[in-house]
């Protein structure tokens, strides 16, 4: 009865709203395994006729079978024996958002259900509802954020296909940031009027490049949040004539962009559960073991963080993205960073996701990892004190591409089980099929290297 209520009370709201802004367009939303955010636009009238029975559209699961570049993987479903049946789309309206930028539109994020009306497991938000389960199971609640860099570029023009719009490396510097107030300005507006929740904005360290953080947000809605804020910001940002991207490293000598996970698990009374102010370091034994976790996890979690190609060109020393498992107080160069914040705000900062990473994948491998840290009482090795972690021979690399990480995935037993085996066969069957490709592709620098010497 307390779950009808709650579900007439939002499908009241979703009216209400509909009715306050005009909307005349609802684009329901999917993330799929190669990271695509994909929409379906529906007219109002149908929307509203279809929200009182709970699917709004249906989806062609084929295009769940296919990689970045669109080839439909067999391998990655029950390939053509089982017919590529048409998927459901079921709107969670707890996601609805008006689009303040496109006048008469909003937006919904969808979950995908087969025709008997199931939830379809190997989807991504579906892999992390399973494990936000489990970690509630233990008594927690997930709070958290992103914290995402991106570039912005020129529209293509004569002169360059790939022109950033601003130049140099100084980051912060008011000189530069004078110039890109219509950009600040229209992705504030835009994302405090999806609720969204922008905190800081500055341009980071690379010509172009933007940073722009936002507040924490509980459980689902962390990777929710997360996908808005990518493609709102490329929406509004194509409106002003520009393009962003958050590419994980679009260019060889700048700097990468990186997807930060920041998080922290509430207990039971809305608590802090990774203080103790009694802890000489204000961590408590839960947080210790949560960070054992991914550290003993890494290599796999890597597969889930960094799920494009380009990722491992980030994770290169000396760039502020990490090389190998290992963490530290305030450090930026490991993997897991402890900021100073303690008390409500004490976390932990999980570096090795890109910008180009799946926030619903790649939370739900970070919580994986830390639930298994927590239940085998694992203890995380010393903290990287006064050291530059890029000299230390001793820590366990990270993989240094991308089969090297889905080899690790596979091995990974725990991950596996938390993630699902169907997930985890079709995930690894896009991302491998991509590799296929890019090995098959002859790159310029080949070209520039070997054709006129040999």
């Amino acid at each position: 009865m307390v779950q009808a209520n709650w579900q007439d009370q939002l499908i009241a709201h979703v009216q209400n709203l509909i009715q306050e802004y005009n909307i005349h367009t609802v684009r329901l939303t999917i993330t799929d395994n190669s990271n695509i955010i994909r929409s379906r636009f529906v007219p109002v009238r149908a929307f509203l006729n279809a929200i009182q029975g709970g699917a709004a559209a249906q989806y062609p699961s084929a295009l769940l079978a296919v990689d970045s570049s669109a080839e439909l993987v067999p391998a990655a479903g029950e390939g053509y024996a089982g017919g590529f049946p048409s998927f459901m789309l079921l709107p969670d309206l707890s996601t609805f958002v008006v689009l303040p930028w496109l006048p008469g539109t909003a937006r919904v994020i969808a979950d995908l259900a087969r025709p008997d009306g199931s939830l379809w497991e190997a989807a991504p938000r579906q892999v992390l509802r399973r494990v936000l389960q489990r970690l509630e199971s233990r008594g927690y609640t997930l709070k958290g954020a992103f914290e995402f860099e991106f570039y912005v570029l020129q529209k293509p023009g004569p002169e360059s296909a790939h022109r950033p719009v601003w130049q140099g490396l100084n980051c912060f510097a008011d000189s530069v940031q004078i110039g890109l107030t219509d950009i600040f300005t229209a992705i504030i507006k835009g994302l405090e009027g999806i609720g969204a929740g922008p905190e800081v904005a500055n341009t980071e360290y690379g010509p172009g490049q933007f940073e722009i953080t936002n507040a924490p947000f509980s459980g689902l809605a962390v990777a929710d949040m997360a996908v808005y804020y990518r493609t709102s910001i490329k929406e509004i940002l194509h409106q002003l004539g520009y393009r962003a991207t958050f590419m994980a490293k679009p260019f060889p000598r700048s700097s990468g962009s990186g997807g930060h996970f920041h998080h922290s698990w509430l207990d039971e009374r809305g608590e802090n559960a990774f203080y103790d102010p009694q802890a000489a370091d204000g961590l408590s034994r839960l947080c210790r073991r949560a960070i054992a976790g991914q550290l003993a996890h890494a290599p796999a979690l890597c597969a889930l963080a960094n799920s494009t190609i380009n990722s491992y060109k980030r994770l290169r020393p000396y760039y502020f993205a990490p090389v190998n498992a290992s963490w530290g107080y305030e450090h930026r160069c490991t993997m897991l960073r402890v900021p100073f914040a303690r008390g409500a705000q004490s976390r932990l900062e999980n570096r090795l996701p890109a910008a180009d990473t799946n926030p619903y994948l790649a939370v739900a491998a970070c919580l994986a990892a830390a639930l298994d840290g927590v239940e085998k009482e694992l203890e995380p090795p010393p903290p990287v004190v006064g050291q530059n972690p890029y000299e230390l021979s001793e820590l366990p690399p990270l993989p240094d591409s991308l089969p090297a990480a889905l080899a690790a995935l596979e091995k990974d037993e725990v991950l596996r089980e938390y993630l699902g085996e169907e997930f985890c066969r079709n995930f690894l069957a896009l991302r491998r099929r991509e590799w296929v490709r890019f090995q098959e592709h002859i790159t310029d620098w080949e070209i520039n290297e070997y054709l006129e010497l040999i």
